[in-house]
């Protein structure tokens, strides 16, 4: 199962992600060139009725879709992507949720447009699909939506949605979040838990005109038994006191730390942890797959990628966000689509770190930190990431070959 978070800073904000899958699943990052604007986005033999405004993309993909768990654009729009699990069910043959997401990226120029392209996407296209790399497995969907205008939390259940902005730090899991503070809903879901005088102005679920109580939209629509299957409430709240611990001051290394937890504490359990970071034999026995961390600075806008299982063993590495296309600093690494590079480096580090056991060896935490902090410095330091690329080859190659 998956977190995604929105933290806001002392210097900017921060998207991150992780993604909980098979573990012999790979995922790769792929770079997707700016193209020229057109009237629809069209990829892996598909079509939305959205216009393409041509963003190049960066996808963090599960090697066999061409859509995307979570990814960045060009005009610095952000989108993760969480399965959650309603009584209205999703179409067994609809769209994945992964498709929403890269086409909402091809098309939205503000988190807002992308906002609203998701909502579009999910009243026209019935949503759905098989989302399991083995087997079968068919959910609906909620997005983290973040950009340079703000963030935004949207949860769907079959054609039906509700939307509300993270203001503070906020995590998602794989369970509904939103209960009444919703700023907006579907008008099927509107009139069965918000019902409206409809001879007044309502522009949002805020405004006067109400006849009666606004009811919890999760309660409304969340399967209960896939909810405390998943474990989704208990992993958002301890992500969420993490982020809570930090907020207003945290930093790169804070935002990176909640991706890589292990143990982090469920304020309303505190008996019982949950990890951020999983790994293969974890109890729902889904490793964390990839990472992703999105950091929004006045000055840049980095994206930061794991490329491998375990966050806890692996580097983000950087890449640089620059006049709307992506500038990798790590150079050994395949981003084309369709390659398979992205894939084999996966596997490799697979192989390497499988054996661990919910965290490395004593003294591990330490290396990582100042291997990472070698990379910050590569990116941070205008004259070293003028030259950044072999020294970010350097440290990465390095911590690649240490023994775990």
């Amino acid at each position: 199962m998956c977190d995604s978070f929105y933290l806001p800073a002392s210097r900017g904000s921060f998207f991150g992600k992780n993604s909980d899958r098979r573990a012999a699943e790979p995922q790769a990052l792929r770079l997707v060139p700016g193209r020229e604007p057109s009237s629809t986005v069209a990829f892996g033999g598909r079509s939305f009725e959205l216009p393409d405004a041509g963003h190049a993309l960066a996808l963090s993909c599960p090697c066999w879709m061409p859509g995307a768990e979570m990814g960045l654009n060009g005009a610095g729009v952000a989108i993760g992507n969480e399965a959650v699990f309603s009584r209205f069910k999703a179409a067994p043959d609809g769209v994945l949720g992964m498709d929403f997401v890269r086409a909402a990226l091809s098309s939205s120029s503000s988190a807002r447009e992308a906002l609203e392209a998701l909502i579009s996407l999910t009243e026209r296209y019935s949503q759905g699909g098989n989302g399991a790399y083995k087997g079968r497995l068919v959910y609906n969907n909620s997005y983290l939506v973040v950009g340079p205008d703000g963030a935004y939390v949207l949860e769907t259940a079959a054609k039906r949605w509700a939307w509300k902005e993270a203001s503070g730090p906020t995590a998602l899991s794989n369970s509904y979040s939103i209960t009444d503070d919703y700023k907006r809903l579907d008008a099927e879901t509107r009139k069965a838990i918000a019902p409206v005088n409809e001879r007044m102005a309502c522009l949002d679920e805020a405004d006067a005109g109400r006849i009666g109580e606004k009811g919890s939209w999760k309660a409304y629509v969340e399967d209960r038994f896939m909810s405390r299957f998943s474990a989704g409430d208990a992993r958002r709240r301890a992500l969420g006191s993490l982020l809570t611990a930090v907020a207003g001051t945290g930093d790169r290394k804070a935002a990176m730390a909640a991706l890589r937890a292990h143990a982090a504490i469920d304020p309303d359990r505190p008996s019982r942890t949950r990890n951020v970071c999983d790994h293969d034999r974890d109890i729902m026995g889904n490793p964390t797959t990839g990472s992703m961390l999105v950091e929004y600075r006045a000055d840049a806008t980095v994206l930061w990628f794991t490329g491998a299982s375990y966050a806890c063993a692996n580097l983000f590495k950087p890449v640089l966000l620059s006049g709307g296309e992506f500038v990798p600093l790590w150079t050994e690494y395949d981003y084309r689509e369709g390659s398979d590079g992205g894939e084999a480096y996966w596997k490799a580090r697979r192989a390497a770190t499988r054996s661990l056991w919910r965290r490395p060896r004593a003294g591990h935490d330490a290396a990582l930190a100042e291997a990472q902090s070698a990379l910050s410095a590569a990116v941070d330091d205008p004259g070293r990431a003028r030259d950044g690329a072999p020294a970010v080859n350097d440290i990465v190659r390095d911590w690649d070959a240490r023994p775990l």
